[in-house]
C-alpha cells in the first residue's frame, strides 16, 4: 500500500500548497536552464552564422603551401562545401602607372557565406554579385580607379596576364581589418591563376580553402583534420578566433551570457535546496505518526522517495514546457527585430535542463530525507525530537558537490566552474562571519531603542545561527542580481562608448606628406570629422637588449645556427609613427612620456611589451630601409584597440623618425547619405587608399543589439530566481516564528507591537544582507571586469547606498507579507495550527 499512500500524500500536499515553493524552484531551475540554453545556443548559432560572413565561410583552412587535395575530398564527403581563395601581393600596371595590389584568385562558390557586392561606379553601395569574373576579366576595388586613373572597360596587367576591368568591387565579406597592410584588391578567376606566372617557389602567397556546412559536420571534420596540420604552416580559423573588433564583441557577449546563465542556475538550485529542507522539516510529524502505526524505515523511505520523484517528474515536465514556450516567444520576437531566422537548437539543451531539475531535486533532498526517515516515534509526544545530526557535514558535501557539478555540466569548462565555486565558498565563509558580527552589533544598538526594536533585535540574536545562513542566502541572491544588472549596464555602456553614432567609418592611408594640409583643409571645408593624421614609417625590430629577434621564417626552414642565435620577434614589418603627445585612447602604465626631451626614445604598446618581455629602460634596435639605430624604451602604453582609430605598437618622439620618408593615415566619419561624394572628394588625392569600415561597424552593432536582447532576457530569469530564493528563505522560518507568536500573544503582546518587531527584524536582515551583497558585488565586479571582459575597473559608489536600501525594502516587504497571515490570527488559531 506504500505507493498508494505516496500518491495520496502528494495529492494532499499539492492541495494544501505545502509543495508550492519546492515545485516552483524545480520548475524555475528547469525553465531557466532550458530557455537560457535554447536561447543562447540559437542566438550564438545565429550570431556565428551572420558573423561568418566576415570569413566568407564557417571555417577557413589556410596554408603557406598548396593544400592537400585529400583534405578537400574528405570535407566534401562530409557534405561540407569548399571554395578556393588564394591571396598574394603583386603589382598592377595601367596608363604607365604601377600600383601595389592584393590579388585574390577565387573559385566557383565564393563566397560561401555573405555577399559580394559590385557596381559600375566607385564608392557606391552596389548590388549583390550573381557570379564571378569571367575568363580574362577582373573586378577591382574602388581605390584602384584613383591610383591607376582607369575606367570600366580598361585593362590592367597583372604578371604575365592582362585583365579587362568589368566591375567595381564595393564590398567583400572577407576583406579583413588590417588597415596598415591592405592594398586595393583585384579579384580574378582561380582558373587563371597559373597563367599569371606570379606563383613561384618562395613566393609570399596564402592558400585558403573556405568551408561551410553544419556545425556537427564541421566539428567532426575538425577532429579528423587538426592532428594532420603543421602549426608552422597551416591555420584553422573561425570567426571567434583572432583579435578583430567583431571577434572581441562575440567572445565578450558569449562570456557574459555564460556567466549570467550560471548565476541563474545557482540561484534556482539554491531555491530547490532551501525548499527541500523546509518540506522535509514539515513532514517530521507525519513520519512519527507513520512509525507509531507500525511503518518501517524502508516503507517510509519508499513513500517519500516516490513522492519526491513524482513531484520532480511533474515539475520537470512543466518546466520543460514553460522553458520551450518562453524561448520560442523570445526567439520569435528577436527574429522580428533582426529580420532574420535563427537556426534550430540541438537536443543538448533539453537533456541539460532535465538533468538539472532531476539532479537538483534528488541531491538536495538526500540529506533532509535522511533526517526525515530518522525521526523517532516519540516525536508524537515530544515535539522537539528530530533526526540524527551526526553527519551534518554530509549536507555540505552533497550541496556543494551538486552545485559544482551543475556548474561543470552547464558550462562544460571545469576551470571556470572551479574558479566560481572556490570564490563562492570563500565568499560564503566570509559573509557568514560578517553577518554574525553585524547581527551582534545590531542587537546592541537595538537594545537602546524602543520596545519593538528591542523585541526585533532579541529575535534576531536568538536565531543567530539560522539568521546567518538566511542572511547568506539573501546576500547571495542580492549580490548576483546586482552583479548581473551592473555588469549588463557597464558592458552595454562600454560597447556604446566604443561605437558612438559618429564613430569613424573610413580609413584613409598612403597619404603623401605634401597632401596632408590639403586633406585637412578638405575635411574642414566639407565639415567631416576626422582623427589626427599619423605619419607611418615601416620598419622591423631586430634586436632587444642586443639579442637578435628573428624575422618571419617558418621554424622548419631555419637551420640550427639561426635557431640558436635568436628568438621569436614580430616576424613582420611594423607600421611605426611619431608624436609629441600621448595618442588618444592610450594610457601610460609604466615610465613617462618624453615631453620636451629631444633624445631618441620609443614608447611600446603593453601587449607587444609582454610578448617580447620588454621593460622600461630596455634598448630596442630597429631597421628602417636598411638603416639600423638603437633607442631606449621610456614608457609602456595601454592602447584601446576596440576603438576604430589608428593605434600603433611603437611610437617614437619626433626627432627619432622625422627624417625618414613617411606616408600618413587618418580615420574619419562620413554620413551614409554622403557616400556618393567620396569619389569626387578624394579625386585630388589619387595616391590615398580608402578602407570602408561600415560593414564591420554594422555587424558589431548588430551583435550588440542581439546581445542586449539576450541580456534583458537573462536578467529577467535571474531576477525571478533570486526572488524565489528570498521567498523560500523567508518561508523556512515561519514555523519557528509561529511558536514565538503563540508565546508572545499568550503573554499579552499587542498585534501592532508584533507586526512592527517582525518588520524591523526583516528590515535589519535585508539591510545587512544588502550591505554584504554590495561589498561582495563590487569585489566580484572588479575581478570580472579586468580578468574576464577586458574592461576598465570601476567602483560603483552609488550602489553602496542603493544595495542596503534595496535589501532592506525587498526583504522587509517579503518578510512582512509572508508573516501577515500569522499576525492576523488570534492565539487560539495559532495554537491549533501548531497542534
Amino acid at each position: 500500500m506504500w505507493h498508494k499512500i505516496s500518491f495520496r500524500l502528494l495529492k494532499q500536499e499539492l492541495k494544501r500548497g505545502e509543495l508550492t515553493i519546492m515545485a516552483l524552484a524545480i520548475i524555475l531551475s528547469v525553465t531557466a536552464v532550458l530557455s537560457l540554453s535554447l536561447f543562447s545556443e540559437r542566438l550564438q548559432s545565429g550570431l556565428l552564422e551572420r558573423s561568418s560572413e566576415f570569413l566568407a565561410a564557417d571555417r577557413v583552412l589556410s596554408s603557406r603551401r598548396d593544400i592537400n587535395q585529400d583534405w578537400l575530398d574528405e570535407a566534401q564527403s562530409r557534405d561540407i562545401k569548399t571554395a578556393w581563395r588564394v591571396v598574394f601581393n603583386s603589382m598592377a600596371f595601367a596608363n604607365d602607372t604601377l600600383q601595389l595590389i592584393d590579388v585574390k584568385a577565387v573559385s566557383d562558390g565564393y563566397p560561401l557565406r555573405g555577399e559580394l557586392r559590385i557596381a559600375d561606379t566607385p564608392f557606391v553601395e552596389g548590388e549583390v554579385a550573381k557570379g564571378l569574373p569571367a575568363a580574362g576579366e577582373a573586378w577591382v576595388a574602388s581605390s584602384l580607379f584613383q591610383a591607376l586613373q582607369i575606367d570600366l572597360g580598361d585593362s590592367i596587367e597583372v604578371g604575365n596576364s592582362a585583365f579587362k576591368v568589368t566591375k567595381v568591387v564595393t564590398y567583400e565579406p572577407d576583406v579583413g581589418f588590417s588597415v596598415f597592410t591592405d592594398s586595393p584588391n583585384v579579384i580574378i578567376p582561380y582558373s587563371q591563376l597559373e597563367q599569371t606566372g606570379l606563383i613561384q617557389p618562395g613566393s609570399r602567397v596564402r592558400y585558403n580553402v573556405l568551408m561551410a556546412g553544419s556545425q556537427d559536420a564541421l566539428a567532426d571534420y575538425e577532429q579528423w583534420l587538426l592532428p594532420q596540420l603543421n602549426d608552422d604552416t597551416h591555420s584553422w580559423r573561425s570567426i571567434e578566433d583572432g583579435d578583430s573588433p567583431l571577434a572581441r564583441s562575440l567572445n565578450r557577449a558569449e562570456r557574459f551570457m555564460m556567466l549570467a546563465s550560471l548565476l541563474g542556475v545557482v540561484l534556482a538550485a539554491t531555491a530547490v535546496a532551501v525548499a527541500a529542507q523546509r518540506y522535509c522539516q514539515r513532514n517530521y510529524d507525519v513520519v512519527a505518526i507513520f512509525k507509531t502505526l507500525g511503518a518501517s524505515r524502508q516503507q517510509i523511505r519508499r513513500i517519500f522517495i516516490l513522492h519526491l520523484l513524482l513531484l520532480t517528474a511533474l515539475s520537470v515536465g512543466i518546466g520543460m514546457i514553460l522553458g520551450w514556450l518562453i524561448q520560442s516567444f523570445v526567439i520569435d520576437w528577436v527574429a522580428q527585430q533582426l529580420d532574420a531566422e535563427l537556426p534550430a537548437a540541438t537536443v543538448k539543451p533539453y537533456l541539460l535542463a532535465a538533468a538539472t531539475g532531476i539532479i537538483s531535486a534528488v541531491m538536495f533532498t538526500l540529506y533532509p530525507l535522511f533526517r526525515l526517515v530518522a525521526i523517532p516515534p516519540l516525536r508524537v509526544l515530544h515535539r522537539q525530537l528530530v533526526g540524527a545530526q551526526a553527519v551534518r557535514w554530509l549536507q555540505w558535501i552533497l550541496s556543494g558537490g551538486t552545485i559544482y557539478g551543475l556548474l561543470v555540466l552547464y558550462s562544460q569548462q571545469w576551470w571556470l566552474s572551479t574558479a566560481l565555486f572556490a570564490g563562492g565558498v570563500f565568499a560564503a565563509v566570509l559573509l557568514l562571519g560578517i553577518g554574525r558580527l553585524l547581527i551582534n552589533a545590531s542587537r546592541k544598538a537595538g537594545m537602546q531603542a524602543g520596545s519593538a526594536w528591542r523585541l526585533a533585535m532579541a529575535g534576531l540574536q536568538r536565531r543567530a545561527a539560522a539568521n546567518s545562513v538566511q542572511m547568506l542566502a539573501f546576500s547571495t541572491a542580492i549580490m548576483l542580481l546586482l552583479l548581473v544588472i551592473v555588469l549588463r549596464n557597464d558592458l552595454l555602456a562600454d560597447w556604446q562608448r566604443q561605437l558612438p553614432d559618429d564613430a569613424p567609418n573610413y580609413f584613409a592611408l598612403n597619404i603623401a606628406e605634401e597632401k596632408v594640409p590639403d586633406l585637412q583643409a578638405m575635411f574642414e571645408r566639407e565639415n567631416i570629422e576626422a582623427t589626427d593624421q599619423y605619419p607611418i614609417v615601416p620598419g622591423r625590430v631586430t634586436y632587444h637588449n642586443g639579442e637578435r629577434l628573428l624575422a618571419e621564417v617558418t621554424k622548419e626552414d631555419r637551420d640550427d645556427e639561426e635557431r640558436e642565435e635568436g628568438r621569436e620577434g614580430f616576424g613582420r614589418e611594423l607600421s611605426m609613427t611619431w608624436r609629441d603627445t600621448v595618442p588618444p585612447n592610450n594610457e601610460i602604465v609604466e615610465g613617462s612620456w618624453w615631453g620636451d626631451n629631444a633624445e631618441p626614445q620609443v614608447s611600446v604598446e603593453l601587449n607587444a611589451a609582454e610578448r617580447l618581455d620588454i621593460q622600461v629602460g630596455d634598448e630596442l634596435t630597429f631597421n628602417i630601409g636598411g638603416e639600423e639605430f638603437t633607442v631606449p624604451v621610456t614608457s609602456l602604453r595601454e592602447a584601446d584597440w576596440s576603438t576604430l582609430q589608428p593605434n600603433f605598437y611603437m611610437v617614437f618622439n619626433t626627432n627619432t623618425l622625422q627624417d625618414f620618408p613617411a606616408t600618413y593615415i587618418t580615420s574619419f566619419h562620413l554620413d551614409e547619405d554622403r557616400k556618393d561624394e567620396l569619389y569626387e572628394l578624394f579625386r585630388p588625392f589619387p595616391e590615398a587608399s580608402l578602407i570602408d569600415l561600415d560593414a564591420i561597424i554594422d555587424q558589431i552593432r548588430e551583435v550588440i543589439s542581439q546581445v542586449s536582447l539576450a541580456i534583458l532576457f537573462v536578467l529577467v530569469l535571474v531576477i525571478v530566481a533570486g526572488a524565489l530564493v528570498l521567498i523560500a528563505q523567508v518561508q523556512a522560518s515561519m514555523e519557528e516564528r509561529q511558536k514565538e507568536l503563540v508565546i508572545l500573544r499568550t503573554l499579552g503582546a499587542p498585534g501592532k507591537l508584533l507586526s512592527r518587531s517582525i518588520t524591523y527584524e526583516f528590515l535589519v536582515l535585508g539591510g545587512i544582507s544588502g550591505l554584504i551583497a554590495t561589498i561582495a558585488m563590487d569585489i566580484s565586479l572588479l575581478i570580472l571586469q579586468t580578468q574576464a571582459f577586458n574592461m576598465d575597473a570601476t567602483w560603483h559608489w552609488r550602489l553602496w547606498l542603493v544595495g542596503p536600501l534595496t535589501g532592506a525594502i525587498v526583504v522587509g516587504v517579503l518578510g512582512r507579507l509572508s508573516c501577515s497571515r500569522l499576525i492576523r490570527r488570534n492565539t487560539a488559531q495559532l495554537i491549533r495550527k501548531l497542534a
